[in-house]
């Protein structure tokens, strides 16, 4: 029986003729050799990198220099930096795909898709990673999936890595916190409700739990921390708020403590607005120019909030730094 080809067809034909010639291409661009005899090429496999650490370095279109980083601790796990100077390693699963003479493709997957990397489920990988090992002190990678970051400056742009012997090895990856109980929050204001003054009260203690990366590819997923008291003892998350001109209030939140490298001291958010419906009132910052605190910059900062029946919830996403996912955070009151 003669089957009709339409458009559709085509251009699905044309769609993996384009993704096999993308294989091909990123095979033959990281084929080592010892010189210009393709037959001289010395076959390293992938467990001859694992535990180190490599960087690399990238002029962003911005002209900002990233340096990224990758360690590959075995056949299941690897981190990778988008730049040491701006963001901690973020932890990913992956598993690898020979293709030829010391050439990889690699599929890493964010903690919320495990089950993906598991079933080897391509259309769910996190970023997509063509790997050359020129030798153990030198590796080339050419990003060429990104559903994660979305940093145009690495996708496409061949990479040489540089082994740091510093670092030593480290086969052992560390654990992945990832709560999967914990879930979003999403606080929609009514169509009906209307501009008004904050009527609650200055200050609210309570608990935040966080996640780290965009909805469907979350890396992390824990309960927040918001540092120590000088005695050792753990100090309570606590939101003030201000009332200010115009319906809105000024936001002052507490010490998040992220990671050792990373914590980001009690900072204000101006130009939050207030509505009321009922007996609910509203807080409202959608995303605008960037907040700078002190030598950290938050990207995309984004309030939405709701009091009621005493208890306050915020909802707070920012990218800290050059982080290229964002941090969300979700602050209930006690």
């Amino acid at each position: 029986m003669n089957k009709t080809i339409t458009k559709n067809h085509v251009a699905k034909m044309w769609k993996e003729l384009f993704l096999s010639l993308l294989v091909l291409f990123a095979s033959l661009a990281f084929v080592s050799c010892s010189d210009d005899d393709e037959t001289d090429a010395t076959d390293y496999d992938i467990s001859e990198i694992y535990g180190y650490t490599y960087y690399g370095n990238i002029t962003a279109s911005s002209g900002s220099t990233l340096i990224p980083s990758l360690l590959i601790y075995n056949d299941e796990r690897c981190d990778w930096n988008m730049s040491v100077n701006g963001m901690n390693n973020n932890q990913f699963y992956y598993y690898g795909v020979k293709n030829s003479t010391a050439n990889y493709t690699l599929y890493w997957y964010s903690a919320e898709n495990v089950a993906y990397c598991k079933t080897k489920d391509t259309s769910k990988a996190s970023m997509v990673v063509q790997l050359g090992i020129n030798s153990s002190d030198e590796i080339v990678i050419l990003l060429t999936g990104d559903d994660l970051t979305g940093v145009s400056g690495m996708t496409n742009t061949r990479v040489s890595m540089k082994k740091q012997a510093d670092k030593g090895k480290n086969t052992t990856p560390p654990e992945i916190n990832f709560e999967s109980d914990i879930e979003d929050v999403k606080i929609k204001i009514p169509d009906t409700a209307t501009a008004s003054n904050w009527t609650g009260k200055n200050s609210y203690a309570g608990t935040f739990v966080y996640m780290v990366g965009n909805p469907g590819n979350i890396i992390q997923k824990g309960k927040g921390n918001a540092g120590k008291a000088a005695d050792g003892t753990p100090v309570t998350p606590e939101i003030k708020i201000t009332a200010t001109e115009n319906n809105t209030v000024k936001i002052t939140m507490h010490t998040f403590s992220y990671t050792e490298q990373m914590t980001i001291d009690g900072y204000d958010i101006p130009d939050v607005s207030v509505k009321t419906d009922g007996n609910v009132l509203y807080l409202y910052r959608a995303k605008s120019s960037d907040l700078v605190i002190e030598e950290k910059t938050l990207t995309n900062l984004t309030v939405s909030g709701k009091l009621e029946n005493g208890v306050l919830t915020l909802r707070v996403s920012y990218a800290p730094g050059k982080m290229p996912f964002p941090i969300t955070e979700i602050f209930t009151s006690n």
